[in-house]
Parts: C-alpha cells; structure tokens; sequence
C-alpha cells in the first residue's frame, strides 16, 4: 500500500489595525520595503537636512527640514513664526535649502503645502505643482511641488 502524504496547513493569518506608527511593525516594514526599494534602484543614502534662522544667542527660530536620497531632497516641515514672514527670510532659506541639494548632486527639490499656508510662495520660487489633493483637510486643498535643479 503506498503511503498518502498530507500537506501542511496554511499557517493561520490574521489582520490586525493599529495606531502606533513607531513599533515593530513599522520597523518589519519599512525594513522589508527597503530590501525590496534596493534590489529595483540599489541602496538609498539617506541624508538630513535643516535649514534655520537664529537669533544671536543661536536659539532656533524657525526653518525647515527633510532628507535628501536618489538624487532629490524633500522638505517635510517648513515654518517661520509670523512676525519673520514677509521679510525674505523664507526665501533665503530655500536658496540655502536649493544650494544643499546642489551639493548633494540632487536632480530636483519636491515638498507639499496647503491653501492655509503658503501655496504662493514656492511657485515665486520656480516650483511647479504636479499634484493636488482637494479637501485635504476638509475645506483646503494640499499641493504638491517640485523645483528642477538639472
């Protein structure tokens, strides 16, 4: 009689929803994404960046920051409190901000701002809208930006 052999049970899978975007599974995931991110385009270097204004005791006022890798820099955060805006430090910034990226042999500069912030200032700049989200947050609309630098 010949023997019968009995495959292996599927492992039991659960989906499980969470808040928390700082734990092991945000680590098993992004580790997994970047294994995955450098077989296709090889390993990224990621590289901080901030650009600030200071007063003279070196206390930080405002300013921005965001990384740069493949070739591009990103602006995550950019703030100033309201009594420095309107006074080209803003833009000042961002030349430091474009030069940084010229260093780091970035192609380009890209960031998203909402219609509450400054969506009139980066295109001052030369950044051009590639995208928008309307409603985002509700009654607003967020653009999407980007500056060649090549």
């Amino acid at each position: 009689m010949a023997a019968t052999t009995r495959a292996k049970p599927a492992p039991r899978l659960t989906y499980n929803v969470t808040g928390a975007s700082r734990n092991a599974a945000r680590k098993t995931i992004l580790k997994g994404l970047l294994a995955y991110n450098s077989e296709k385009v090889g390993a990224a270097r990621w590289h901080s960046v901030a650009v600030v204004l200071n007063d003279a005791k070196g206390r930080v006022l405002g300013g921005l920051s965001g990384w740069s890798g493949w070739g591009w820099m990103y602006i995550e955060l950019f703030w100033l409190p309201a009594s420095l805006r309107r006074q080209g430090h803003g833009r000042k910034l961002m030349a430091l901000a474009e030069e940084e990226a010229r260093k780091r042999g970035c192609v380009g500069i890209y960031l998203n701002t909402a219609t509450f912030q400054a969506p009139d200032f980066y295109p001052k700049l030369g950044f051009k809208p590639y995208a928008v989200i309307d409603d985002f947050p509700p009654g607003h609309k967020t653009y999407f930006l980007v500056k060649r630098l090549d």
